[in-house]
Formats: structure tokens, sequence, C-alpha cells
């Protein structure tokens, strides 16, 4: 599927994601937090030296 096809189907994708409760947590101020894991069809790019820092 290519990100034209993505792109049309996002909101089903996002609607399936939250179906199935794919979540992910984070620790914000000493309090965790549980969030619907985000689908995005745009891949976002991380330059080589900014992901070695990851």
């Amino acid at each position: 599927m290519n990100n034209v096809n993505l792109l049309k189907h996002t909101d089903d994708v996002n609607a399936l994601l939250a179906r199935y409760g794919v979540k992910f947590g984070i620790y914000k101020n000493n309090e965790f937090k549980e969030q619907l894991f985000p689908f995005d069809a745009i891949p976002r790019v991380i330059e080589h030296d900014e992901f070695e820092y990851l």
C-alpha cells in the first residue's frame, strides 16, 4: 500500500487502532499517562545524527 492509499484510509486505521486498544504509555510530571497510538501515513525522516542520539 502506498502513501496515497494510506492517506485515504487514515481514519479507518486510527479507528481500528482504537478498537483493538493499541496504546503506549509515557511518564509526565511523575504521572503515568496512557494514550492511543496515533497513525500517520506520512513517514518521518530522522537524520543519522539524530537517530544516533536517540
